[in-house]
């Protein structure tokens, strides 16, 4: 069946109920934790292997369906414990700032508290059970966005900073400026693609690792997302906090806007072989049961309520 994913602005307070219950749920099964060590074990290597070597889930074409496979995969364990739960999107161009429903008690919960910032309200402060397994912390002198080397995150309480590092969020003309890019992406398939006219990378300026010179330095659309909640969000261990999925799930929805807006061109590039990334038939891992191909079309699984 077709579900409907939401803006989390347009649901009710029991879908929002229903959502946190079924969040809270795989996470005492232990299932939870099983995703936030699969992003950190595959996005390591990704951003060890950045420039050349194999990737996966980040910064090369791979990003938008491996991501929409790992989405589908965790909401079908919503689903297993509530059949009515699907995933909620946040959509960070309009809804701005610490006031937001998306902060409420009942919901995400809010900031961390000065000094350690350690989120105190909400299902997903450590106080109200959410207690943090395993997360990690990047080391050495990189920067943090492009760092796979780690080690151990002994914090086991969820942390928040949101608007230090950038105060921005992203905008409207910021987003409707990258689903106007025509192509999906292009070499060296890495952080650097589009970086230049013609920016013939809508999957980078998307993950936001390039941006146009008129733009801010501090982050775009997905990675602005992380950068500005920070704390846990801003590593590799982020799907550590549930907000994770919320701006994930947006950056799902703007690659089908971007479909819809761009119909005549491949929604996916390299259409062949290509050395270190995933080309259109090439399958994921590390499931290994679906290629890009068969992830362009999201609608014979959901579709967005806008």
């Amino acid at each position: 069946m077709v579900h409907i994913r939401k803006n989390h602005l347009n649901m009710s307070r029991e879908e929002k109920r229903r959502f946190v219950h079924a969040v809270r749920e795989i996470k005492r099964r232990g299932i939870y934790d099983r995703y936030v060590d699969l992003h950190i074990r595959i996005n390591s290597r990704d951003y060890l292997d950045k420039e050349t070597g194999k990737r996966l889930g980040h910064i090369n074409p791979g990003f938008l369906p491996w991501h929409r496979e790992y989405l589908m995969r965790f909401e079908r364990e919503l689903q297993r414990v509530d059949p009515r739960v699907t995933l909620p999107y946040w959509d960070w161009t309009t809804d701005h700032g610490e006031d937001s429903p998306l902060w409420d008690e009942e919901f995400m919960g809010g900031n961390g508290r000065p000094g350690d910032r350690r989120v105190m309200t909400g299902p997903f402060a450590r106080d109200n059970g959410w207690v943090l397994n395993i997360s990690v912390i990047p080391v050495g002198d990189e920067n943090p966005a492009l760092n796979g080397n780690y080690t151990h995150d002994d914090r086991d309480y969820l942390v928040r900073d949101m608007g230090t590092l950038t105060d921005v969020l992203p905008t409207p003309r910021e987003l409707d400026e990258t689903l106007a890019l025509p192509v999906y992406d292009c070499a060296p398939w890495n952080h650097t693609a589009g970086g230049e006219a013609p920016y013939d990378s809508f999957r980078n300026h998307l993950e936001g690792y390039t941006k146009f010179p008129w733009e801010p330095k501090v982050g775009k659309l997905h990675a602005a997302g992380h950068v500005w909640v920070g704390g846990h969000m801003m590593y590799i261990g982020s799907p550590n906090d549930p907000v994770f999925f919320l701006n994930h799930c947006m950056i799902d929805r703007c690659w089908a806007l971007w479909q819809e807006r761009n119909p005549d061109v491949p929604h996916y590039l390299p259409l062949t072989d290509t050395p270190d990334v995933p080309d259109l038939h090439t399958p994921l891992g590390p499931w290994h049961t679906k290629t890009p191909a068969d992830l362009i079309d999201h609608t014979r699984w959901y579709r967005y309520d806008a």
